[in-house]
């Protein structure tokens, strides 16, 4: 696949449901001016959109090739913008290249940070189950990366697309905005149930075939 791939698939979403867009749209200080992949205009208001790709890393680590793309994709797009904070939403829109899935449990993680549960050392029993950890290294959070309002994950496999919604943006994104979207809000404080759920939201390879021996991440 070339490098253009993604964002030419992403173009085809967008021309088939008639948004209006600018590509290559500059932003950014005047010193340090860079661009990013859309400028989209709908009459549901303006929204600024970078794609990115989840690829398989070049070095082996003990985290998903998922979580670390999209936690390095939101950094990056929060640089492209510099000290000039946005005063519209910014997506970051990612396509799944790897040759895994993940699902909406990884995403949750990457942006809100890690899982655990909490127990007592003394009697071994469960004091917290399953939850956001307090210092779960997250890379939302109140006061970090309110500029990204959302990460679009592009499903190409069988087009059920997936809205993550940051709860702390400065800019939210218009409800409904992206069609044939599902619009899921995260949380810090989602409970065990709600975090299994979200376990359940997969997004596979392009190229997945069943039972070809790929494993989740």
């Amino acid at each position: 696949m070339d490098a253009n791939f993604s964002e030419t698939t992403f173009k085809k979403y967008l021309d088939t449901h008639r948004f209006e867009y600018q590509e290559n749209y500059i932003v950014g200080s005047e010193t340090n001016p860079t661009d990013v992949d859309f400028f989209l205009r709908s009459d549901k208001g303006d929204v600024y959109v970078d794609v990115k790709e989840v690829r398989d890393s070049r070095e082996e680590s003990l985290e998903i090739d998922a979580y670390l793309h999209i936690r390095e994709d939101i950094k990056d797009i929060r640089k492209k913008f510099n000290v000039a904070r946005p005063t519209l939403p910014v997506v970051l829109v990612s396509v799944n290249l790897s040759t895994n899935f993940f699902t909406g449990l990884t995403v949750a993680r990457a942006l809100l940070g890690d899982i655990g549960i909490e127990f007592d050392p003394y009697t071994k029993t469960i004091t917290e189950t399953l939850h956001h950890l307090p210092k779960g290294n997250a890379v939302l959070t109140q006061k970090k990366h309110k500029s990204i309002s959302g990460v679009f994950v592009f499903d190409l496999y069988n087009q059920r697309h997936c809205l993550f919604i940051n709860p702390y943006a400065d800019n939210p994104i218009p409800l409904y905005y992206f069609p044939e979207v599902r619009e899921v809000t995260i949380k810090k404080t989602a409970n065990q149930e709600e975090l299994k759920e979200l376990s359940n939201i997969m997004f596979w390879n392009v190229n997945f075939k069943e039972n070809n021996g790929l494993t989740s991440q």
